[in-house]
């Protein structure tokens, strides 16, 4: 009975140092999904760093000198935004503002020739 009890002892402790770890892990991850907002996710060779353009939009409207930033990254914060705002293009105006813009709006990018 004594050797049952050892054995046992030691698996109840195993197990419930598993169950712990689990419901802490569970936690941080709950946490940081909770609080995270959206990842940028930047194109390499798509528009040069820095570069000026024009974007046009299927509306008519042209965004003109802006910087390409990216787009958002769409598995990030579903919970958070509504799905239809998932995929959008991040824009930066020369004053620095951030302008984000549906995927699905936009016709063309047109570089500038010459950067201000």
């Amino acid at each position: 009975m004594d050797t049952f009890n050892q054995v046992f002892g030691f698996v109840a402790a195993v197990s419930l140092g598993i169950i712990i770890l689990t419901v802490f892990f569970t936690g941080v991850g709950y946490f940081k999904r909770a609080t995270r907002g959206f990842d940028v996710v930047k194109m390499k060779g798509f528009i040069k760093d820095g570069r000026l353009i024009n974007v046009h939009l299927s509306s008519g409207k042209i965004l003109s000198g802006v910087r390409f930033i990216g787009f958002t990254d769409q598995s990030a914060g579903r919970t958070a935004i509504p799905h239809q705002l998932s995929g959008m293009v991040v824009l930066e105006t020369t004053a620095g503002a951030r302008v984000y813009v549906r995927a699905d709006s936009v016709r063309m990018f047109e570089e500038v020739d010459h950067a201000v």
